[in-house]
């Protein structure tokens, strides 16, 4: 099969290569097992993966990881996430044959490819009200914001609620569904178009941070210690400077780095009656993985239904362009989700 390989360590536009690439197949998983990472080479006494789909990818979700994760360790195909027709499938899971789902992705079958891997708990049956386009970038970033923002960040109706960086694929899930639960929306974005974006989600306040102090027009809009959650997918110096925001006993919900890594003093949580809550979709959670997944696309999905959700892709490419498109996506120049077609 033809698909996107990365070799080597470096960003898109030096390590893709196009070209033929080993698809997957039966006894190639039987060679790799699956751990919290997703799927790699068996070692010593470890189970082989044996439940899996084999899915003729319609189309493929962009995402961070595809920028960050090369390694140099060993070629793979990337993509993390895709819609697609079920062509074969592990004993049991026959039942899939010929549907069209989505999901996740994993390393060494990732989705920029003609064929990729899909695996249990994170497969769904697409509802017909779905495109592919739609489909491809819906169940990652809706989950892990769902997580975020009810799971951890136990926001509730009435509550004002901050979203840094609202813009991006995971964010802009957030800023819906803290607009759902009845909160007051702030959401912290740059430029017009991601402004006009952040907006037609239902923020009721948009602050553009490439024009104005972002800490100042949210003191304008809501007034001093007023918000009650900060759902941050930033961090860095924008998350550090956004904390003093929190009303007494808010919570600054740690849900992305996009700015970096900085230390946190617990002064700062304990002295002011902050919560800091850190949320990580898998991390920890074993076997009750799957009812926590079950639990949020159920919640998402019922959103949908309602007109009070909806899939954030905002651009389309062919399959061949990925590599340009990552380096939009690593600029900042997207909102929402990119996704490609064959």
């Amino acid at each position: 099969m033809k698909g996107w390989v990365v070799r080597g360590t470096g960003t898109p536009g030096d390590v893709f290569e196009w070209g033929e690439t080993p698809g997957p197949s039966h006894d190639a998983m039987h060679g790799l097992t699956v751990d919290l990472a997703g799927l790699r080479t068996r070692r010593g006494d470890d189970p082989p993966c044996s439940a899996y789909l084999f899915v003729r990818v319609r189309a493929a979700a962009l995402a961070t990881p595809d920028i960050t994760m090369a390694t140099g360790e060993r070629p793979y195909v990337s993509g993390q996430e895709a819609v697609g027709l079920v062509e074969e499938a592990s004993p049991g899971l026959e039942s899939w044959v010929g549907k069209r789902i989505m999901g996740f992705t994993p390393q060494p079958f990732g989705s920029f490819a003609e064929r990729c891997v899909m695996y249990p708990p994170v497969i769904y049956e697409v509802p017909e009200s779905l495109s592919d386009a739609d489909a491809a970038g819906f169940v990652i970033p809706a989950h892990t914001a769902y997580h975020a923002v009810h799971r951890r960040g136990q926001v509730r109706s009435g509550e004002t609620v901050l979203v840094l960086g609202a813009a991006g694929g995971v964010p802009s899930s957030a800023v819906q569904l803290c607009v759902a639960a009845g909160c007051r929306v702030i959401a912290v974005a740059g430029g017009a178009e991601k402004v006009a974006f952040c907006e037609s989600l239902g923020a009721q306040v948009v602050i553009d941070h490439q024009k104005e102090d972002f800490f100042e027009g949210v003191e304008s809009a809501v007034g001093p210690a007023s918000v009650d959650a900060i759902i941050d997918f930033v961090q860095g110096q924008p998350g550090k400077r956004a904390r003093p925001l929190l009303a007494v006993e808010g919570r600054h919900v740690l849900a992305g780095h996009a700015a970096g890594l900085i230390e946190i003093h617990p002064n700062e949580f304990y002295l002011q009656n902050w919560t800091l809550v850190g949320t990580c979709m898998g991390a920890g959670y074993g076997a009750r993985m799957l009812e926590l997944e079950e639990t949020a696309h159920a919640h998402v999905l019922d959103l949908l239904a309602r007109g009070k959700y909806r899939a954030t892709t905002t651009r389309e490419v062919a399959m061949r362009d990925v590599p340009a498109a990552l380096a939009d996506l690593a600029a900042r120049r997207i909102c929402g989700r990119v996704v490609a077609l064959p």
